[in-house]
């Protein structure tokens, strides 16, 4: 009965660990494809829906996004139709915080590339604008000092949008960049 029970244990600890290194592993070509096709498929039924039976107020943020806030709004609007939830099913996700997690993953990946992109030239720019402020005689110090905190505020928003993306998961979403661009509007390129 011990040996049993021992080799039950085993089992279920190996199906855990599996389970975990499963869901740790870096976004592949074949998931961001399926999500795709799911993004494609969740849009093209919003485009069928009344504007007034659709939710818009998920993606309302007080703020710059973080990568829970992104990863909640997807996990709900899986959770909020029926209908949506068949075609993510559809697509190989079998529940919304799957969904969200992955959604989030990516969404947040190609934000990261793309500050990733201008992040030199923001740096360049920040630098010179605190230059400009500090050798200007015009500037009384507590604006200076204000608009220091306001420069490091926005500077920490951006910080804290990219908090939970998985550098693993970057090349994937760098070498399908052109097509997640098709879905994701990250702005000019």
């Amino acid at each position: 009965m011990a040996r049993i029970w021992s080799t039950v244990c085993l089992l279920i600890l190996g199906l855990a660990l599996a389970g975990t290194a499963l869901a740790q592993s870096a976004l592949d070509r074949d998931t961001i494809t399926r999500w795709i096709e799911a993004a494609k498929d969740v849009q093209a039924w919003a485009d069928t829906q009344d504007e007034e039976d659709l939710d818009d107020d998920l993606f309302d943020f007080d703020g710059l996004p973080t990568f829970d806030d992104i990863e909640r709004a997807y996990s709900e609007i899986y959770r909020r139709d029926s209908d949506v939830r068949g075609m993510i099913r559809e697509r190989g996700f079998r529940s919304a915080d799957e969904w969200g997690n992955i959604s989030a993953r990516i969404t947040m990946g190609m934000v990261s590339l793309e500050m990733g992109d201008v992040q030199p030239e923001m740096d360049s720019e920040m630098a010179r604008a605190m230059r400009e402020m500090e050798n200007n005689p015009n500037v009384p110090p507590q604006m200076r000092e204000m608009m220091r905190q306001q420069m490091q505020q926005a500077m920490g928003g951006m910080e804290r949008m990219t908090e939970g993306v998985r550098e693993d998961d970057l090349p994937a979403l760098r070498e399908m960049r052109g097509e997640l661009r098709e879905i994701i509007d990250v702005g000019e390129q």
